[in-house]
């Protein structure tokens, strides 16, 4: 399911797969663990795993400031280490199932 993110630092998306996604959030932000079961229910409808990383935005200023991160929950579209796309809205399951599968290519 999730994958902690290896590095806390911005040279963090250098070390995903060509594409990932990042899912950042804090621990006590309500609508974070509401877009957290959200992700889950698209991963656990997937044939084959996703490739999603999870990261606390508390353990990482340097990194939320790099990446201008406005404001958690986010979902960081990565390819080829670069941030395609960030969601910030998670609306329902079948809009954030189709976006996800949209940038994965299936």
């Amino acid at each position: 399911m999730f994958t902690p993110l290896p590095l806390k630092g911005p040279e963090a998306l250098d070390t995903l797969p060509t594409v990932a996604l990042v899912f950042v959030h804090t621990p006590l932000c309500g609508t974070c663990q509401l877009a957290r079961r959200m992700l889950e229910v698209v991963d656990a409808a997937h044939a084959d795993q996703l490739p999603l990383y999870d990261l606390d935005a508390n353990l990482a200023p340097e990194a939320m400031q790099a990446w201008k991160i406005e404001s958690v929950p986010a979902l960081l579209y990565v390819k080829n280490g670069e941030i395609a796309h960030v969601q910030y809205r998670f609306g329902d399951v079948v809009s954030l199932a189709e976006a996800i599968h949209q940038f994965l290519g299936r």
